[in-house]
């Protein structure tokens, strides 16, 4: 198996590991669980898929104000030709 293989295997073993010791502990409202649950979204990637999520809405609303922006500056004529 290649070396990456065992980086993906061992990746997933941490974080069904770390999974279930959030189930099996039960500890709710605890500083414990909050750090497991970091944990978990950091292994996982759940953290930078919501930032990138986050970066994408960004995105579209910078363009949905740009284009809004333009034709308002259409509509009074700033863009004429000259």
């Amino acid at each position: 198996m290649k070396a990456t293989g065992k980086h993906s295997i061992t990746g997933l073993l941490t974080v069904f590991f770390l999974a279930g010791a959030l189930i099996f502990t039960g500890c709710e409202g605890s500083e414990a669980k909050r750090e497991v649950e970091e944990t978990v979204k950091e292994l996982s990637g759940a953290g930078l898929v919501d930032k990138g999520e986050k970066l994408k809405q960004q995105i579209r609303d910078l363009n949905a104000e740009d284009v809004r922006r333009i034709q308002e500056d259409l509509s009074r004529g700033i863009y004429e030709e000259e």
